[in-house]
């Protein structure tokens, strides 16, 4: 109002003075005190205030701190023409005016205030929830990377993370850099990382590629307003998280208070992180034990050396085949391996009984699919697998086990491994049957299509059986 405003009713409004330096009666106003001169021109030569009346022209002026609580948050100026005395009814008009406004100011303030804590807390809590469907530390980087730039309008974002063994950062995930630095190891000194690193303590500034920079951080040289705040697990820095802003005149540098709030999600981005590398620690160990399970079931039996490693090549081939995704292959891939491990729980005398086996016996047998998928659900990142390994035993009519499902009822990869399981039975060698061919185990296949096997998987698996069979017939020809 001060800068712009010409005119008010009955007076005229200050222009060009700022309110930082305007004083009052040769002092700064710093109390709940009105002030009121019904003319300027009486006041001392040394003052301020006649001083701008020369360019202003007005005569009377009058000044309402707008105070609450004893702190002055604003002022409420009027100015004359000419002079003027304010009577008591209009000092009291502007003094109840003053009073109110100060409190509705506080009250704006206080709710503006709580209005951007609470948006701070639902930003916080929205990446906590993103960060909690995360399966690994990989699946972490995109999620903080792009809500942090998102959030705080940057164009640029890079998550380093430090090496354990040596003095080197490594991007983990960046976006608005060429593509080859991702992954690349970046040296840990000279430079605002490695003071982020060192003192835990955030950097910004309103011109990163202008400053000095080693060679390395060249990518970085578009970048004007930057902020870098620590990335912490617990009491340790593991890592820095740098935003960045394009270079230009009208670019805006980050705020303290979005500083902050970058501050607040690498710390809660590195204790996500930590956690999933205990975590993925700890189930990559699981699974090496239940992988060593499983060849250990294959060794039981003489017969099905090999078995599982076979059937985990024809079923990715098949669901490739079917069109699969790449996350639906890799639990196809485990099923494949992992289906049988199960028999651990079924005795030696009826895993490798010579004949038929008994009613009683079947009863144990057909425990194995139950007994495989308990084995692997504690693992979160083998549950998908898990349920491929209990219902591999599942029949496309519904006359399978353990749970006579049917149809599009069985899980796609189930109805996979069974066909695939059900061609290695064919063609190996059991205690009790001899192996049969490659052309009877199809025909078989075919004949039981729509009955216990989904005939669109027997087909997917005859194509790429047969593309396997002639890629073996011309390895076999004379050179």
């Amino acid at each position: 109002m001060l800068h712009h405003a010409k005119q008010l009713a009955g007076g005229r409004a200050m222009d060009g003075a700022k309110p930082d330096v305007l004083e009052v009666s040769g002092r700064a106003l710093v109390g709940p005190t009105s002030v009121l001169y019904p003319d300027v021109q009486a006041l001392s030569p040394a003052v301020a205030v006649p001083r701008l009346t020369q360019s202003e022209g007005y005569r009377a002026l009058a000044n309402w701190p707008l105070a609450h609580e004893g702190a002055v948050l604003g002022c409420v100026a009027c100015y004359y023409d000419a002079p003027r005395t304010l009577s008591a009814p209009e000092q009291e008009a502007f003094q109840a005016l003053s009073e109110e406004a100060a409190f509705a100011l506080n009250n704006v303030r206080a709710r503006e205030a709580q209005m951007l804590r609470a948006a701070d807390l639902e930003v916080l809590f929205e990446v906590t929830r993103r960060l909690r469907t995360a399966r690994n530390p990989r699946e972490i980087y995109p999620i903080l990377v792009e809500h942090a730039m998102e959030l705080l309008h940057a164009d640029t974002g890079v998550l380093s993370l430090l090496d354990d063994e040596r003095p080197e950062f490594e991007c983990v995930f960046a976006v608005g850099l060429p593509p080859e630095v991702r992954g690349s190891t970046l040296p840990f000194s000279g430079s605002p990382f490695e003071r982020v690193a060192q003192t835990g303590t955030t950097f910004h500034t309103s011109n990163f590629g202008g400053d000095p920079l080693p060679i390395w951080l060249n990518g970085l040289r578009a970048v004007g307003p930057a902020v870098i705040a620590p990335v912490r697990s617990e009491q340790a820095t593991i890592g820095v998280f740098c935003l960045g802003r394009k270079r230009g005149s009208d670019v805006a540098p980050f705020t303290e208070k979005e500083a902050r709030l970058l501050e607040g999600i690498a710390e809660i981005g590195g204790n996500a992180i930590r956690r999933a590398r205990l975590f993925e620690n700890l189930e990559q160990s699981y699974i090496q034990m239940v992988v060593s399970l499983a060849r250990t079931m294959d060794a039981r039996d003489t017969y099905t050396s090999g078995h599982s490693e076979r059937i985990s090549q024809w079923a990715e081939g098949v669901a490739r085949e079917l069109g699969c995704g790449e996350g639906e292959i890799q639990d196809i891939r485990w099923g494949a391996l992992l289906h049988d491990i199960g028999k651990i729980g079924v005795p030696d005398a009826i895993l490798r009984k010579p004949s038929q086996l008994t009613g009683q016996e079947w009863v144990i047998m057909r425990k194995h699919p139950v007994i495989g998928e308990e084995i692997l659900v504690p693992i979160g990142r083998m549950r998908g697998v898990a349920g491929l390994v209990r219902h591999h035993q599942e029949m496309w009519d519904g006359s399978g086990y353990p749970d006579g499902l049917k149809g599009e009822e069985i899980p796609l990869g189930a109805r996979i491994l069974s066909v695939c399981d059900a061609y290695s039975a064919i063609t190996d060698d059991r205690p009790y049957k001899k192996a049969r061919t490659h052309l009877e185990a199809v025909t078989e296949l075919r004949r039981c299509a729509g009955t216990q096997f989904d005939p669109r998987v027997v087909e997917a698996f005859c194509t790429i059986i047969e593309r396997q069979q002639e890629r073996e017939k011309a390895g076999q020809r004379p050179q």
